[in-house]
């Protein structure tokens, strides 16, 4: 015996409906560890956007902070562009904040070739056979991971 019982019940009318409306529902998820935050907009499960924010040195970029205000934005883009610059459907803009290098990226997932993310490093690989990205297995990877989060 497994244990399961087999209900010759279909679900009612007002669970499905309950249901379909939780599938139509948009959520915000923040997360935040250390200076380091995270927010997803999803519609149900399914994440549409996602905004990052983290800091850099000049050394993780490999720069010389040397250099002058514009010649060190100038760098810094290029090292970012370097990166993200290719990926459809993702945006980096950089600035500079206390002799550090803040780095926002914002991907948005309807324009975004998911490969792509994953290749990148943006992305976890996960399940194969999952068509979107889910905003409950990311707020689980999150705090995996040792960020704080919220839904909204």
């Amino acid at each position: 015996m497994c244990g399961c019982t087999r209900i010759n019940k279909a679900p009612s009318a007002e669970k499905v409906e309950k249901k379909q409306e939780e599938e139509l529902t948009q959520h915000t998820l923040e997360c935040i560890k250390d200076s380091d935050s995270m927010s997803f907009v999803a519609v149900g499960d399914m994440l549409q956007q996602q905004t990052q924010v983290f800091y850099m040195t000049y050394e993780d970029l490999g720069i010389n902070e040397g250099l002058n205000h514009d010649d060190l934005l100038k760098a810094i883009n290029e090292k970012l562009a370097q990166s993200y610059g290719a990926l459809q459907g993702v945006d980096v803009v950089s600035s500079l904040e206390d002799n550090r290098v803040k780095v926002t990226v914002s991907i948005d997932y309807n324009q975004a070739n998911i490969q792509a993310l994953i290749d990148a490093g943006l992305l976890h690989e996960g399940e194969v056979e999952t068509k979107y990205v889910s905003l409950g297995k990311t707020q689980k990877q999150l705090e995996d991971d040792g960020f704080a989060c919220t839904v909204q």
